[in-house]
């Protein structure tokens, strides 16, 4: 019997392995959103990569356009740090396939070596393509 418990576990391992590395999909745009803010805070560059679309665009603090590639690449070369990060204020907007959400990010981070700490007002935009959810855009307004 113990042999039998045995075979068995050493079937399901490599199973339970690659469920726990596979990216979790979300369930509508709020998720998605919500899990693309998860996977920076965890500095999860294949989660992030999982959940942006090929044309995704980041418009960061000082106004200037981000690629997901090079989100994605800063995230996984530690160049992009969030040490702490709390959402709140969430408003959610869906239109068929594609949701808004605005709501605002306390934040600490570290991007290139250089601290910030401060809240900022958050718009993501979400779309279900292929039966998926991808995040596409992200805008981040710091608030005075």
């Amino acid at each position: 019997m113990k042999t039998f418990a045995l075979i068995i576990l050493g079937f399901a391992f490599p199973f339970l392995l690659k469920a726990q590395t596979t990216p979790v999909q979300p369930r509508d745009g709020m998720d998605c959103s919500n899990l693309f803010f998860q996977a920076l805070l965890d500095e999860d560059a294949k989660a992030l990569e999982s959940l942006v679309s090929n044309d995704f665009s980041v418009v960061g603090l000082q106004g200037q356009p981000i690629e997901g590639r090079a989100l994605v690449q800063a995230v996984s070369q530690g160049m992009i740090v969030v040490e702490s990060g709390m959402l709140s204020g969430a408003r959610t907007r869906t239109y068929g396939d594609v949701t808004l959400v605005n709501g605002m990010w306390d934040v600490r981070a570290r991007i290139e070596n250089n601290g910030f700490q401060g809240t900022l007002s958050y718009m993501s935009v979400c779309v279900k393509s292929g039966g998926r959810w991808k995040v596409v855009a992200v805008q981040f307004t710091p608030v005075q």
